[in-house]
């Protein structure tokens, strides 16, 4: 069952890459406050019916490395249920209608407590082979989603992969020389403003071209590849916690503005490696020439090194054609979306928080906090990802 919704394409247009200078990193756990505000104005002269996509909101999963409370949440949350990457999504309960000059606000405030993740020692030399690669994790290699490698016009993408793979059956190796590869072809589009996300095809138009692409499309186009030859890999979207990060912008010729403090959204890839397992693969933030060092992209990795705050997954959903439907909703239907979005140290305000354990669909006060978050965070995501990677203060 496929859901989507404004907060999955807006988590998408906030992904940046993330160049700081700052060490978020937590040497333990590190307890932040986060604090979305989304406002949905009709400025059109017909009334708007929300659809089930503008009502599902994406929430923030609790990890081994993160954990969730909920402090404040308007409006309530009718159900939760999951899409088929695993994320959890939560179904508001917005008005029926907006009536034309009318608008609709929706306020969370989250209490999470975030570790460091820790990486196992990895070595090329120690890395396990193509038969080492669990059978149930072929959907990890799957041609779908925004990675359609058997497509037409994505085929020669795979033929690169095949070429530049050859006889390795070194996982790691390959990995890393996918890596090279794209980061002597792929340019990061520095200077621009908000830019919509990218097939693998339009970051890298042809075989003997120079592409652009920012942290999700360089991610997209690696995960191709990867997949292609059979290694198991999937985008994962998060935000860094930093006190020096803030965005503000508008899009969509107007009608989306996001304002962001303390968090640059980012994204990378998760990749499979035997014997170790899933492995963060970032070549925006991780990966430099210079550093002369084929397994920067891991241990240099923004999942690895900054206070992260995790958010959701890609595997199968083509998040490049959420963005686009989206962004088509709201314009046809002269809608102005408003997302303001902060990170503290500090409570935004007093009161219980109410713990959200693991992600149970049975967990209401979970699901209504992430899924208004996540309705802010994956419009504010999705743009600020764009947004943010160019704005650093």
């Amino acid at each position: 069952m496929r859901k989507s919704g404004v907060a999955r394409v807006f988590t998408i247009a906030i992904i940046v890459a993330v160049f700081l200078n700052y060490d978020a990193r937590a040497s333990e756990n590190q307890k932040i406050y986060y604090r979305l505000r989304i406002s949905i104005f009709n400025n059109g002269s017909s009334s708007y019916t929300p659809t089930l996509e503008d009502r599902l909101f994406l929430i923030f999963p609790n990890t081994s490395t993160q954990q969730t409370y909920v402090s404040e949440a308007d409006p309530a949350v009718k159900k939760t249920l999951r899409d088929e990457d695993g994320n959890l999504l939560a179904e508001l309960a917005l008005p029926e209608k907006i009536e034309p000059g009318g608008n609709v606000t929706v306020t969370i405030i989250m209490t999470i407590n975030i570790a460091s993740r820790s990486l196992p020692e990895v070595s090329i030399n120690s890395s396990g082979g193509f038969s080492d690669i669990p059978a149930e994790l072929t959907n990890y290699t799957a041609s779908s989603g925004a990675w359609r490698y058997e497509d037409e016009g994505l085929k020669y993408i795979a033929d690169l992969a095949a070429q530049i793979k050859g006889n390795d059956t070194n996982i790691l190796r390959v990995i890393n020389k996918m890596v090279e590869f794209i980061g002597s072809r792929v340019r990061y589009p520095e200077g621009e403003e908000l830019r919509p996300p990218q097939y693998p095809n339009q970051t890298l138009p042809g075989t003997g071209e120079v592409g652009w692409g920012d942290c999700d499309d360089q991610s997209a186009l690696l995960i191709a590849m990867l997949r292609s030859v059979g290694i198991p890999s999937y985008l994962q979207t998060g935000g860094v916690v930093s006190p020096f990060y803030s965005i503000s912008g508008e899009t969509w010729g107007g009608h989306l503005t996001i304002v962001s403090k303390g968090i640059g959204w980012h994204g990378w890839v998760e990749a499979y490696v035997p014997p170790w397992g899933w492995l963060p693969v970032d070549i925006t933030y991780g990966y430099y020439s210079r550093r002369q060092d084929p397994l920067s992209p891991i241990k240099y990795s923004a999942s690895a090194r900054e206070l992260m705050l995790e958010s959701e997954k890609y595997s199968s959903i083509d998040f490049v054609e959420e963005y686009l439907k989206t962004e088509k909703r709201i314009r046809d239907n002269s809608l102005y979306v408003r997302m303001e979005e902060e990170v503290s140290e500090k409570p935004f305000s007093d009161g219980d928080s109410h713990r959200v354990g693991r992600l149970e669909e049975t967990t209401v006060l979970l699901a209504l906090f992430l899924a208004t978050l996540m309705v802010s965070a994956a419009m504010l995501i999705i743009l600020l990802r764009r947004a943010a990677r160019e704005v650093k203060q």
